[in-house]
């Protein structure tokens, strides 16, 4: 069973990487980077904050979200949450024999040259975790399944920072990760196995985000075994409901009042309501939670 993983270079990524080589024989690893950001040139930069409606309101705003992403990216900085809910080593790739280890450029996954080299190793398995939305050539290469691990409950919260958004939302009970395969949408392909992470009163956001992808990653191990098992089970997403979150929605307004929710005990109320809160959300191919602490 030839099994290749697509995903990025942050510690969860790394985590997902050696985890899954722990479980299974993989063929290949493709790290693809992060996209470039295009600074501007100093006058450039000047006249952009000189012509910038609102002035200092703005400006503080890029300030807070500075802040907020240098604070709240567990998954790409060391954190000291991370030992916590990452049980393989996430600092550094534990390169094995006969596996490829391949780098790629942001985007590059989907290029004519790309798919050549991905042809020639007949992968039978793509796991995904992180990686940029994947083209229709590159998602019909495999010969049993391409799954993604999302962090959030899909149909309900597809896209960027799902595990954030349902707090912003005052809706907790929409916080868990999805083990889906994928197709051309975005999150919306079958679902094998959803879960919630057991939280407690005081976890913040960096906590919470871990608690999602440590849950995620075991459940894309348990999905393999089953589809190589060819004993797996997959349920259709409704159509018609839920939410799509790109990167273009995300602003400081959202990250004040996650924050903000966050503090004011959000997540000690849900605990205290969980039962019909998690009731009202019907999840698919639902398992209990396989870290537990």
């Amino acid at each position: 069973m030839r099994i290749v993983l697509f995903t990025r270079t942050g510690f969860h990524h790394t985590y997902f990487i050696n985890r899954l080589q722990e479980r299974f024989d993989i063929s290949c690893v493709v790290r693809e980077g992060y996209p470039q950001v295009k600074k501007d040139g100093a006058l450039a930069s000047m006249m952009k904050y000189v012509l910038r409606k609102g002035g200092s309101g703005e400006k503080g705003d890029e300030a807070f979200l500075r802040e907020f992403g240098e604070k709240y990216s567990a998954g790409f900085r060391f954190h000291r949450m991370l030992k916590d809910y990452l049980r393989s080593p996430f600092d550094l790739v534990v390169e094995r024999p006969g596996v490829k280890y391949v780098n790629v450029q942001c985007g590059d996954i989907n290029s004519s040259g790309f798919a050549s080299f991905l042809r020639e190793l007949k992968p039978d398995i793509i796991a995904v975790l992180g990686s940029s939305v994947i083209s229709p050539e590159i998602i019909s290469v495999p010969s049993r399944a391409m799954i993604n691990i999302h962090s959030g409950l899909s149909p309900y919260y597809r896209g960027t920072w799902s595990y954030g958004w349902p707090i912003v939302n005052n809706e907790p009970e929409y916080i868990g990760a999805t083990v889906h395969c994928i197709d051309p949408g975005i999150d919306t392909g079958d679902i094998i196995f959803q879960t919630r992470p057991l939280l407690e009163p005081g976890d913040g956001l960096n906590s919470i985000f871990l608690k999602v992808i440590s849950q995620g990653v075991e459940l894309a191990a348990e999905a393999m075994e089953r589809i190589i098992a060819e004993s797996v089970q997959m349920y259709s997403q409704p159509r018609n409901i839920g939410r799509l979150y790109l990167t273009k929605d995300f602003n400081a307004a959202a990250a004040r009042l996650c924050l903000s929710r966050l503090e004011g005990g959000i997540i000690a109320g849900y605990l205290a309501r969980k039962d019909e809160a998690d009731a009202a959300v019907p999840l698919y191919g639902y398992v209990s939670p396989r870290i537990l602490g």
